[in-house]
């Protein structure tokens, strides 16, 4: 999160004529204006293509702002009451350096490794990866039987996202010492440690650290290049809350976001979700465990936050509001008080944080309940040492309250009933057999009932949108004829400010060995402002991009193509993205000429109130048959469709081949050839829709006769040659070539005898 500051140093705000006094060099200072929102504030202060950020907040009375000294006229002009609290950061950082002693990457490091050490029986180091610098992320595991994973409730402590925010590790390893160190004498934290099974990881973002540390830089981004900029921002680059809400996706912005797709800017979003090397490791450490409460430890401003950060309501809302309130309770400000509890987008919009993403991803997909805060801890940065103990202290309780209700989470919450995975199947010679699924953590979203479709006749074709947008599920996106790569129409992803439009394939398509998805692409966007991501998803809620993202403009119609090898064996959906922010807009995006484009001819749901996990089926035709599997909990309703599963019935003994009719570009003279009378038959194939071109040229490379000019759908084709010019002159005996000329290039060789 944007870093949330009380600043304990006032400063009278200086006269404005010091700021026509010759400036000795650029400094930066911290800025307090007087505003009860962020919505009163970003109406009055012009972020976008500033220094400006936000470092803090005092809910309801005012919002800290990191200024260079350039900019400060912005604030000062804003009409907004302002104070100068901080006039030179870099004499406050040296200060700052007298405070005492932080511990670094490797200081922290040896602590976990004495941890383990000292506690084997009940403390793991562990390391989820590697950051882009390739130094290793490391935690400790907390448990009774560590080495052992047990059907207990897991919860997880992580800190430092942001390399400036040096409070959060010194929280986390407060946290996990003082359980360490007290598990034999106190029984609440034996009874804890035995019943549960807490991970801890002090610093996330270790290369930013290790760059900030001691050197104080101010530094909140990883150090992952991007274009000719460094780093972005981990904690707005994770992959959107997969909830099916486009504006929640990774890349989306609200009006007002603290968000951004500049690659200079402190709240850089990544070329991707998950592009980062920590947001990565994190993610995939975290699918692999089934986590019932997070914390994300961040400085500064002494708050309580839960999602979602784009100001949509989660879910499960009352829970986060109840809970969030008394850890919020149990902890004291440095200045009397508590925390304030509130929703993040509160303090301010923003897209692509941890707690979106983990509370998503584990509700959605995983199928369990997982509530993630962020703690805002302390008054600055750099918090003076001997602050440290205090806030420590009251952090510990906020941790405490909530990860000692793990249990309860559990119990009383409940996933969506994520979509299960089918049994690999192969022939049938009766047509009659059994599917068989396998649910995903049904202790965590209690599936009461399954439902079963059959699907069949696939055709893949190269989408042309000549013939409409059927196989489409369009949102924000449309027909379009003002660009095209060929014949009359594309598929225009719409223009505005804070969009997230998408075009995505209506059907999911089962990827072979050796598919690509091939396209072409138009657009004219603002550089580095607005993006575009193709994308696929094996349910429809979580989106993985196959490439950073586009912007600024293409100068033309663009060929891309991007393996689907990863994905082989499995079915996807296909989503083509378009995101803005606030203002400047480009003409648009336009997509066209798309493959692999799926459709299934017939669709029967063969049950839809199964109480097993199989279900015997009956088909009276042979062919290839595709099933998927969903389930239903009456606390959430039916979940999302699993993955596709074929299977051929022949009813011969023999399997038939696949009703998916697949061709390639080729191009075959079938004769007469040598030819003398009537001409020669052609025939050739194409593997795509699109331009194709079939002509005959002499030997000196003249074209004598064009037969096919224009879009054709893909297939296979037959023409007869005469052995005439395209005025129906006959041509001399010779020797000629005919050429097709499509997404590639085929000839053959062709003799006249007169």
């Amino acid at each position: 999160m944007r870093n949330v500051r009380y600043l304990i140093i006032t400063v009278v705000l200086l006269s404005a004529l010091i700021f026509f006094a010759p400036a000795v060099q650029a400094r930066q200072m911290i800025v307090r204006v007087d505003v009860p929102d962020y919505p009163t504030l970003y109406q009055h202060i012009p972020f976008k293509g500033s220094s400006i950020e936000i470092a803090g907040a005092q809910p309801g009375k005012s919002y800290d702002l990191l200024v260079d000294e350039s900019d400060l006229p912005l604030v000062l002009n804003s009409g907004l009451k302002a104070e100068i609290v901080v006039p030179d950061l870099e004499a406050q950082k040296q200060e700052a350096a007298a405070f005492g002693f932080y511990c670094s990457y490797d200081s922290l490091l040896s602590i976990m490794r004495n941890w383990a050490a000292s506690y084997p029986s009940i403390c793991r180091l562990e390391s989820i990866g590697q950051t882009y610098q390739g130094r290793w992320i490391y935690g400790v595991k907390i448990s009774d039987n560590v080495n052992l994973d047990e059907e207990e409730p897991e919860v997880l402590l992580e800190a430092m996202h942001h390399s400036r925010e040096w409070a959060t590790p010194q929280a986390a390893r407060y946290f996990a010492d003082t359980i360490l160190r007290n598990y034999t004498t106190n029984p609440a934290f034996q009874n804890f440690v035995d019943n549960h099974e807490l991970w801890v990881f002090p610093i996330i973002n270790v290369d930013g650290y290790v760059y900030d540390y001691p050197s104080q830089r101010s530094w909140r981004k990883n150090r992952q290049p991007y274009g000719s900029a460094i780093g972005c921002d981990p904690n707005r680059d994770y992959n959107g809350a997969c909830n099916g809400s486009r504006m929640a996706d990774w890349g989306a912005l609200v009006p007002g976001s603290r968000s951004s797709h500049l690659p200079s800017d402190e709240t850089f979003m990544g070329g991707y979700g998950a592009w980062g090397y920590e947001v990565n490791a994190l993610c995939n450490f975290f699918k692999q465990r089934t986590f019932l409460a997070d914390i994300s430890l961040h400085s500064y401003s002494e708050l309580v936050l839960w999602p979602y950060g784009n100001g949509e309501t989660p879910p499960d809302n009352n829970t986060f509001v109840s809970l969030g309130q008394r850890m919020a309770q149990q902890m004291q400000k440095l200045s009397g008080g508590t925390y304030t509890p509130e929703p993040s987008s509160e303090l301010y919009p923003t897209a692509g944080g941890s707690i979106d993403w983990m509370y998503g991803w584990a509700r959605h997909i995983g199928g369990f309940p997982c509530l993630s805060y962020v703690f805002e801890i302390g008054t600055t940065f750099y918090q003076n040492v001997s602050q440290l103990d205090a806030i420590q202290r009251e952090v510990f309780k906020g941790i405490w309250y909530l990860f000692n209700r793990a249990d309860s989470i559990g119990e009383v919450l409940e996933g969506v009933v994520p979509r299960p995975i089918l049994a690999v199947m192969d022939s049938s010679l009766t047509g009659t057999f059994t599917v068989h699924w396998s649910p995903i953590r049904p202790e965590h979203n209690h599936p009461e009932k399954w439902e079963l479709e059959e699907l069949s006749g696939l055709s893949v074709v190269t989408e042309d949108f000549e013939s409409g947008s059927a196989r489409w599920v369009l949102q924000g996106a449309s027909l379009s004829s003002t660009q095209k790569h060929a014949g009359s129409y594309s598929v225009s992803l719409g223009t505005g400010n804070n969009i997230s439009n998408y075009a995505m394939t209506a059907d999911p398509y089962p990827v072979q060995p050796g598919d690509s998805l091939i396209y072409w692409i138009w657009y004219n966007t603002e550089a580095n402002y607005d993006v575009v991501v193709t994308e696929v998803s094996l349910e429809g809620k979580e989106w993985i991009q196959l490439h950073n993202r586009y912007d600024g403009n293409s100068g033309g119609w663009l060929r891309k193509a991007y393996s689907l090898d990863p994905w082989a064996g499995k079915s996807v959906y296909i989503r083509f993205r378009y995101m803005t922010d606030d203002n400047t807009l480009g003409s648009g995006v336009y997509v066209d000429d798309v493959y692999p484009v799926p459709s299934f001819a017939s669709r029967r749901l063969v049950a839809s109130n199964i109480t097993d996990t199989m279900y015997e089926v009956t088909v009276a035709e042979p062919g290839q048959y595709w099933y998927r599997v969903r389930g239903y909990n009456s606390t959430w309703g039916w979940g999302d469709y699993g993955p596709l599963e074929d299977i051929i019935v022949t009813g011969s003994g023999v399997a038939e081949q696949p009703k998916v009719k697949r061709y390639r570009t080729d191009l075959s003279l079938l004769g007469p050839n040598p030819a003398s009378g009537a001409g020669i038959r052609i025939q050739y194939s194409l593997a795509h829709s699109g331009n194709a071109e079939l002509a005959v040229f002499d030997a000196t490379g003249r074209a004598v006769r064009r037969l096919i000019s224009g879009v054709v759908p893909a297939g296979e084709y037959q023409i007869n040659w005469d052995g005439a010019d395209s005025q129906g002159k006959r041509l001399p005996a010779g020797v000629y070539f005919c050429r097709l000329i499509a997404d590639e290039t085929r000839t053959g060789r062709i003799v006249l005898n007169r």
